[in-house]
């Protein structure tokens, strides 16, 4: 089931009307009503005794306080209590009719479904608890108090059309999303809101039943709709190249999750009466709109279609028309065999045809081809038990299928979701494989890149055997599932057992054919690439001993450079990671920080636990500070989808304590500037504040009631993993390279001097090479230091060593070339730029037609070789 924080539409539906029936008898109890007439339910000390979440770590007097005595409100209680509170001077906040109407907006949509069919009590339970929260609702926000709402509605005739009219009319705005301050400060009571159905007789089947039962089920229906949506808008601003194909498949892949669980706990919790499977609840469904709408249920065959033309938008909603392709595939699949048939036999997927102007047996057919196309891939991997770098949980699903042969309504919205995926990215259709394959090309190019530097000095002792390992592992995946076809050689192995001719079938089906499962490789990739680039830039600590370099050349008066990609590493991580502070001003203060990180400060060396003390830094990994990413929300994906054994975890990574985490850090940042006291014309502001950022919105929500919607947690992950995009695909091999080449150029400059100062031992190998840092900054201490006894600086003036001077020539000459070459292959590859407008260290807002920069970058950044492997799609030599 969902983790507590989450809330589905029913959950937040019962939370409302519990919430504002509680108000309604707080506000009773405070204008002397007697709370005695309320029921109260004889389980009460058991099934309030539970502490959840957050609660447990209240205040220490909120725990030991007694429980609040628990009532339970029905409807016509609710409206007794309204005419109290209406009758008072008691100003209804707007909060309070906000989730009023929240509750009434959601009941009244999913009840429009099947109002009309039915008994007369059948209809008039779904329609009057709606009713009376609407007339209860205008009584608390009208000066003239509550009127005699209820006075003759008893005897209205349930089945007279224009009572169901004149429930059809009732209007509701829709609730904004408000941060929860329905009560402030502890309630003194805790209520229950009891519909009519839920305190019916139990012998009364047909108000259990069809009632509060069916609401349920039309609730989780109405969840998937929204999720579909949301996920079907997303990969269309993929497709728009908003943004890029890992955001796209989290997001899918982690709403895929939760709609499992959704669905379980759903199914869990339905009657005896109702279908004990999921699929059962489709058809359930689908009938029951049938009968309301007096349409035939029989499927039009004569068309194609599985389900009445009639009632092909039910059967979409219900995921039904997908369902019936995923059992019609049941009577070919069997036991260890793989379904082989010609390309093309069933028909041929046309991806530029236009889907709008397709009538409902067209896309059917075309929805039937792209699975026929699909199942034999699913087939050979669960047959031939095929390990995937990472598997999303539409092939996890499709493969289970395969097996067992159980069609679910989870399947039937994951695949749907998967369709959506492939129309919105039709135009284009091999985007996200390309994609895929464009990160094999730059990651290779980066690992080439690496083996070629790393053959130009000795290996470092520093430096773990397990490193280069990973490494090639990472460029083995990449061989194995990018540049080649996993799925081909078993193929060509089924085709020759059966004696016939091996059919050549679309390269790389199992990509081109789900995005997703592209998205999440790519994630699965750059993972793997940052952590071992992050591990390799710490070992050799050469890259932020250079930013301690570029910094000191930048203090320095007239001798000023430009390096772009310095700059972003340095706000990648913060300047409080790599400098323990602020930018150093003078060498000497450089000096000081650039030993404490590094782990040769005075402090370090005589530490009660240092054992081996020495005056030069010794690359390790250990002394120097680390670096870990930054990439918050990636983080909570880190441990599912980069492991070796992500693609066989199968518990939803939302459930993760991270998650909890980083809301907990959100509100705390959502909060930390002064509030101001509220105030009633502050109230009106409160909103608009709130909707201006959606970080400050779920942040305050999540601070005052530690549960957020499912959605509204998908959006703000999706908007956060837009932004950690580029500092996901930072190359830190490509900073380790050009910071030991600039290096190596400063020490054939002034190779000469560091003979002078510290003898010709000065640099016992070239792994060493960054120490030539701290022997710089030690030589412009040292002229600092003379200049000053010497009376040549003044207090407002800064003494440049000539080596600085030097070091700055070699650097601006080299970094003319080089110094926006990582910043380039960023603009090329990431989606999300704006983290990369940097230029000297400041926001950059020149415009640039990015478009043209990713066509044009595409040739400085890959050989002519890799441009034309990715255009063809055959693998380089």
């Amino acid at each position: 089931m969902l983790p507590d924080f989450l809330k589905d539409s029913y959950k937040q539906y019962k939370d409302d009307t519990n919430r504002f029936a509680a108000w309604l008898v707080n506000m009773a109890k405070a204008c002397g009503y007697n709370l005695d007439t309320l029921p109260t339910p004889s389980h009460e000390s058991k099934s309030n005794s539970r502490a959840k979440g957050k609660q447990r770590q209240k205040k220490v007097e909120q725990d030991t306080a007694p429980e609040p005595k628990l009532y339970q409100v029905s409807v016509r209680e609710m409206y007794k209590l309204a005419e109290v509170v209406s009758k008072s001077s008691v100003k209804v906040p707007p909060s309070v009719l906000a989730v009023a109407k929240r509750a009434i907006t959601l009941r009244k949509a999913i009840t429009s479904y099947f109002i009309g069919k039915g008994s007369s009590a059948s209809n008039r339970r779904h329609a009057y608890f709606i009713e009376v929260l609407e007339e209860i609702c205008k009584s608390l926000s009208s000066d003239d108090g509550a009127g005699t709402l209820l006075s003759g509605k008893e005897d209205d005739n349930a089945d007279d059309p224009a009572w169901l009219n004149r429930f059809a009319s009732l209007t509701v705005e829709a609730a904004e999303d408000t941060t929860e301050t329905v009560s402030e400060g502890r309630e003194l009571v805790k209520v229950v809101a009891v519909e009519e159905d839920e305190a019916a007789d139990p012998g009364d089947q047909d108000a259990r039943f069809l009632s509060h039962a069916f609401f349920r089920v039309f609730c989780l229906f109405h969840d998937l709709e929204k999720w579909r949506n949301f996920l079907s808008q997303t990969w269309t601003e993929y497709s728009d190249r908003k943004i890029d194909l890992m955001t796209a498949s989290i997001i899918t892949d982690s709403a895929l999750q939760l709609a499992e669980e959704l669905i379980q706990e759903t199914v869990a919790d339905m009657p005896s009466q109702f279908p004990q499977d999921s699929i059962g609840l489709q058809q359930l469904v689908y009938a029951s709109l049938s009968m309301r709408r007096g349409k035939r249920m029989t499927p039009d065959t004569h068309l194609g279609l599985t389900f009445s033309l009639n009632m092909a938008d039910i059967a979409e909603w219900t995921y039904l028309g997908v369902a019936s392709l995923l059992e019609s595939m049941t009577d070919v699949i069997e036991d260890d065999s793989i379904p082989l048939y010609k390309p093309d036999y069933f028909g041929l997927y046309d991806s530029k045809a236009d889907r709008k102007k397709m009538s409902v047996p067209e896309k059917f057919n075309e929805d039937k081809l792209i699975l026929l196309e699909l199942l034999p891939e699913f087939c050979i991997i669960e047959r031939f038990k095929l390990k995937l770098p990472v598997q999303d949980g539409i092939t996890r699903g499709f493969v289970k299928f395969t097996k067992n042969k159980e069609t679910t309504l989870w399947l039937s919205f994951a695949v749907q979701v998967l369709l959506d995926a492939i129309h919105a990215t039709r135009t284009s259709r091999l985007d996200a494989w390309a994609d895929l394959r464009l990160t094999g090309l730059r990651i290779t190019k980066t690992i080439d890149d690496y083996w070629k530097l790393s053959k130009t000095h000795p290996k470092p002792q520093f430096w773990p055997a397990e490193g280069d390992k990973e490494i090639k592992n990472i460029r083995e995946c990449i061989l194995s599932f990018v540049e080649r076809n996993p799925l081909q050689p078993m193929k060509d192995m089924s085709s020759r057992r059966l004696g016939g001719p091996a059919h050549a079938s679309s390269d790389h089906l199992i990509f081109s054919r789900n995005p997703v499962l592209c998205g999440l490789t790519a994630f699965h990739l750059n993972l793997r690439m940052q952590t071992i680039g992050q591990a390799l830039v710490t070992q050799w600590y050469d890259v932020q001993e250079l930013a301690f370099l570029y910094n000191l050349v930048q203090q320095s008066p007239g001798r000023s450079i430009s390096w772009p990609d310095m700059e972003l590493f340095i706000k990648v991580h913060g300047e409080e990671r790599i400098f323990l502070g602020n930018r150093p001003k003078d060498a000497s203060q450089s000096l000081n920080r650039l030993e404490i990180v590094t782990g040769i400060s005075s402090v370090t060396r005589f530490a009660s636990d240092a054992r081996q003390r020495s005056d030069w830094h010794s690359p390790d990994g250990k002394s120097g500070r680390k670096l870990e990413p930054t990439t918050k929300v990636a983080n909570i994906f880190r441990e599912r989808y980069q492991d070796d054994a992500a693609a066989d975890k199968s518990e939803p990574i939302i459930y993760s304590s991270q998650v909890s985490k980083y809301l907990d850090e959100l509100s705390e940042t959502s909060t930390d500037k002064k509030k101001p006291k509220k105030s009633k014309e502050d109230k009106g502001k409160e909103l608009t504040l709130a909707l201006s950022s959606a970080d400050q919105l779920l942040g305050r929500r999540w601070q005052n009631t530690h549960n957020v919607g499912a959605l509204q947690l998908l959006a703000l992950i999706k908007g956060k993993l837009r932004q950690e995009e580029p500092i996901l695909l930072f190359n830190y091999f490509a900073m380790h390279r050009r910071s030991i080449e600039i290096m190596r150029l400063i020490k054939a400059k002034e190779h000469h001097k560091f003979v002078q100062y510290f003898t010709e031992g000065y640099m016992p190998d070239e792994t060493l090479i960054s120490n030539l840092v701290i022997l710089i900054h030690h030589v412009a201490r040292g002229s600092a230091a003379s200049g000053q006894q010497l009376g040549l600086g003044k207090k407002q003036t800064q003494i440049t060593s000539r080596m600085v001077v030097s070091c700055s020539d070699v650097m601006r000459e080299y970094l003319a070339k080089h110094g926006d070459d990582l910043g380039k292959e960023l603009r090329v590859f990431c989606r999300n730029t704006d983290f990369l407008a940097i230029k000297d260290g400041k926001a950059d807002k020149k415009e640039v037609d990015y478009d043209s920069m990713y066509v044009f970058g595409l040739e400085q950044i890959l050989s002519p070789g890799q441009l034309e492997s990715l255009r063809t799609g055959i693998p380089l030599a």
